[in-house]
């Protein structure tokens, strides 16, 4: 017996879905740097800690789309400072992702971070040597001292938050929009048929 009317309207509405998706836009970067030996990365830095993300995030301009370079803010629980003045609650401002050289941590990831003062915030990039808190800083002689207390945050987002730990609206807008067409379709031939039989 061949498929019923809705049933083809049905698995076109889940074909679209699935192209959409698939479409959503995305922009592609690459983030190249030379390596930093630690010691030079150490000298050059205004900030350099160890911290546990504790928040991440990602912020967007055009809200519903999202890019590798979105401006993102990680929120580290810091163990241990090495140099400059840190807070036991520190705001890093980095790119959304390590494609634009950006520090693609997650919450719960322990982090070693070498960081840039810009008007009052401190930035962190891949470039500039932070990296997974694995092994210990190559600078012997550097000192270590605990955090100031408080929270040191960047001050008010950028732009509307899109993104909190990484989700991405534009996938779960598409989604949605989606299933909306494909339940709207499946009410619309259900009220058809209903009208046809009487």
């Amino acid at each position: 017996m061949p498929l019923s009317v809705l049933a083809r309207t049905l698995l076109a509405s889940a074909l679209v879905v699935l192209l959409v998706v698939a479409a959503a836009p995305g922009r592609a970067c690459a983030c190249s740097c030379a390596a930093v030996p630690e010691q030079k990365a150490y000298a050059m830095a205004d900030a350099v800690f160890t911290g546990r993300v504790v928040q991440r995030h990602v912020y967007s301009p055009v809200w519903g789309e999202s890019s590798s370079s979105d401006p993102t803010v990680l929120v580290f629980e810091v163990s241990a400072v090495n140099k400059g003045e840190v807070s036991r609650l520190q705001d890093v401002r980095t790119a959304a992702q390590d494609a634009t050289c950006g520090l693609s941590a997650r919450q719960g990831d322990e982090y070693l971070i070498f960081a840039d003062r810009k008007d009052g915030v401190l930035e962190a990039y891949a470039c500039g040597g932070s990296r997974p808190a694995g092994r210990p800083l190559a600078v012997p002689s550097a000192p270590t001292h605990r955090p100031a207390p408080g929270h040191a945050a960047v001050g008010p987002a950028p732009f509307p938050r899109n993104v909190v730990d990484g989700g991405s609206v534009t996938t779960d807008m598409a989604t949605a929009g989606g299933l909306a067409a494909v339940i709207a379709t499946a009410l619309l031939l259900v009220r058809h048929r209903r009208r046809k039989r009487t």
